[in-house]
């Protein structure tokens, strides 16, 4: 099979371009999600840190009002005691200017005016002995009531303390959540993009390694697998289907039920389930059932390959037994017909040219080869010659050559063919087309 070479550019640019485009993808989402976690980190400490100074506030807040209200009611108390205390020097002054005068003007009576001033002095002191116990019972009540007001208030600070804690806990707890959905739906989104380009990568790998097949996405959100290819020999027939899925999920033994439903409904004759994650029993590449195989993204392509090969088989098989006794027969009446002598003694005729010009060639070849040889005999005769008249010339002074020297033990030279033709072998061509066939 031949592609051409813009093609085959074609396919490794946008291999390399969806790699690359992968490769930044995985890059640009590794960014998202360093760039949540740390955005999710820094408003947790902000809303930690607003919450604490909030809370702060809050309580120096109401740690001021309890102080200012117990401050009033201290205020309050000693206003009413002061009142109170003069409201009785005052009485007592009317009283003791009152007696005065009474004594002034009744000096006669002096013994009872005194007697009635030691009682009014003792109804006096009396007085100002109640005067101070109740002053002592108001400082005694106030003191409780500024206990019981100080509990009061820190207890509802603490109750609204509480509340607000439950409240940041709350808001905290929902922000980690809204965290958690986002974070979860980031990587469902992630998975669901490594998936397509799963898919983009197998159908594109297809398409570059079978041409002639028909490569069909099947759209999302239509009922199916995710590619199916519908395999066709040269001629443009087809001759079968095969059936993609893609995972890029954790392996999932409910997987196969609902692909085998998929392939029934595409009535395609193997399915293939491509995917990331394979358990260790499975491999690389397993056969799992009757027309179901699982294979990694690696070896896809060849899976594709070799099903792409049985398919193409059977359906030539198929196609060779549809009409045998009709083959047989024209076979037959082709042999035995005129057309097929013809063709033979073509070939006959053919064979028998070409080969009286073979022997033609080598006639030629034969002579030219016994010149050569002549040729070359008288050089090396010429040569000996001229060496043996320089050693008689020189009384072996000349240095030996080994291979123009006869061996120790040997005698004589073999006599040697100087001028005679070379013996020839020429095969004669076959006299008869019978040993051709």
């Amino acid at each position: 099979m031949e592609i051409e070479i813009d093609k085959a550019l074609e396919g490794q640019i946008e291999a390399r371009v969806v790699a690359a485009e992968r490769h930044r993808h995985e890059a640009e989402l590794a960014e998202i999600k360093t760039a949540a976690a740390a955005a999710a980190a820094k408003e947790r400490e902000a809303s930690e840190s607003r919450l604490k100074k909030q809370l702060d506030a809050e309580r120096e807040l109401l740690q001021q009002a309890a102080a200012a209200d117990l401050e009033l009611a201290r205020k309050k108390l000693e206003l009413a005691a002061d009142s109170a205390r003069k409201h009785a020097v005052v009485e007592q002054e009317a009283l003791i200017s009152q007696l005065q005068a009474d004594a002034s003007n009744e000096k006669q009576s002096n013994k009872e005016l005194r007697e009635q001033l030691g009682e009014m002095m003792q109804t006096v002191r009396d007085e100002k002995k109640a005067r101070e116990n109740a002053e002592l019972e108001a400082a005694r009540k106030l003191a409780a009531s500024e206990d019981k007001i100080r509990d009061e208030v820190l207890k509802s600070a603490d109750e609204r303390y509480r509340l607000k804690i439950a409240e940041q806990e709350k808001k905290l707890s929902d922000t980690q959540k809204a965290l958690e959905d986002a974070q979860r739906k980031a990587s469902q989104g992630s998975q669901q993009n490594q998936g397509e380009v799963l898919e983009l990568d197998l159908e594109n790998r297809l398409r570059e390694e079978f041409p002639f097949d028909i490569i069909t996405e099947v759209k999302k959100g239509q009922r199916g697998a995710d590619i199916i290819q519908t395999v066709c020999s040269q001629n443009g027939s087809a001759c079968g289907t095969l059936l993609w899925e893609t995972k890029n999920g954790k392996w999932q033994p409910a997987w196969i039920p609902k692909f085998k439903a998929d392939i029934r409904l595409a009535n395609a004759n193997i399915g293939v389930i491509v995917s990331q994650e394979i358990p260790s029993e499975l491999g690389e590449m397993k056969h799992l059932e009757n027309n179901v195989w699982v294979v990694s993204p690696r070896l896809a392509a060849r899976l594709a390959a070799a099903l792409r090969v049985t398919i193409l088989q059977v359906a030539a098989a198929n196609t060779m037994n549809a009409g045998k006794d009709v083959k047989m027969e024209s076979l037959y009446q082709f042999l035995v017909g005129p057309e097929f002598r013809h063709r033979v003694e073509a070939i006959v005729e053919n064979y028998t040219v070409l080969q009286d010009e073979i022997e033609r060639e080598k006639r030629a070849s034969a002579l030219k080869w016994a010149r050569q040889e002549k040729a070359i005999r008288a050089v090396i005769d010429n040569t000996i010659g001229m060496y043996g008249d320089l050693q008689g010339i020189t009384n072996r002074a000349l240095p030996s050559i080994r291979s123009l020297e006869l061996e120790s033990g040997e005698d004589e030279a073999p006599e040697v063919l100087r001028d005679s033709e070379p013996v020839i072998k020429i095969i004669p061509p076959p006299t008869s087309q019978s040993s051709l066939l």
